[in-house]
């Protein structure tokens, strides 16, 4: 079966899906259509595909400098002009442009990132239009890895979590980029077993009201990027896709129970 990418028509004569086709809008950066090679912040054009079981359809260019309205923010730009588009694929995407793209419904991803431009495209219209799996998820490998809670006294938490209930202090580390400090604490083996994340926003002024503090729990787990087409196929809410960490220690994901609990899905480098 053919994945190559077709020329669109001439717009007198629009592409009529077959029945029961399913398609799949889908934005690329890219500089010049071959491989998906912009980061999201870098890239002022996407190039717009309707991809299908039979390949895909070039539909159009659609750039940020005539779309925009005033002094709107790009990203807002991004959004309302890709509005149509399931997925966005790029080379990299920061957390909160991804964030706020999962919101307006659009997945946006860099999984592909340096692939050819038909390859990718053909990659995520088979995992997106994959039927749901009634299979129970192999989970011999998960477990939970921790859980997190916004502080707003860093140095007060650890001191009552060490001193009152016997934990310690596995790691700490400051963000000075994104303004917040985090420390890991557990007992016996730390990161062998759950432990416990702490998070302190830098920015944060007002004390935090009781049910405000949680963050998420996280469970670790092998094999998360078909464990994550799988939930997508189910329906479960993404607001932020797999993606490799800065530090290059795991891939990450987050998804949403039915209350919207997020749930942090991470795969440690090297693991399946």
């Amino acid at each position: 079966m053919s994945h190559s990418i077709l020329e669109a028509p001439p717009a007198a004569l629009p592409l009529v899906p077959a029945v029961n086709t399913p398609t799949l809008r889908i934005a690329v950066a890219s500089r010049d259509g071959s491989r998906v090679d912009l980061h999201f912040g870098q890239t002022e054009a996407f190039r717009v595909f309707d991809v299908s079981a039979q390949g895909a359809l070039a539909v159009e260019s659609r750039d940020l400098a005539s779309h925009a309205q005033g002094d709107e923010n790009s990203r807002d730009t991004i959004c309302r002009m890709l509005s149509d588009c399931k997925v966005v694929l790029v080379a990299k995407v920061g957390v909160a442009p991804q964030e706020k793209l999962a919101k307006a419904g659009i997945d946006a991803t860099d999984r592909h990132g340096g692939e050819p431009v038909e390859a990718a495209l053909a990659a995520v219209f088979a995992a997106k239009t994959a039927p749901a799996c009634d299979t129970p998820v192999d989970a011999a490998s998960f477990q939970l890895s921790h859980v997190m809670l916004r502080v707003t006294d860093l140095d007060r938490s650890v001191d009552f979590y060490t001193r009152m209930l016997g934990m310690r202090v596995l790691e700490r580390r400051d963000h000075k980029k994104n303004q917040f400090s985090q420390a890991y604490l557990g007992y016996g083996d730390g990161f062998a077993r759950m432990v416990l994340e702490l998070v302190f926003n830098w920015t944060r002024e007002e004390p935090y009201r009781p049910g405000d503090t949680f963050g998420h729990i996280a469970v670790q787990v092998t094999g998360i990027v078909p464990l994550c087409d799988r939930l997508a196929a189910a329906g479960v809410a993404m607001p932020r896709p797999p993606r490799a960490q800065q530090h290059g220690e795991a891939i990450v994901a987050f998804i949403e129970d039915p209350d919207g609990h997020r749930i942090e899905l991470m795969q440690r480098c090297g693991r399946a």
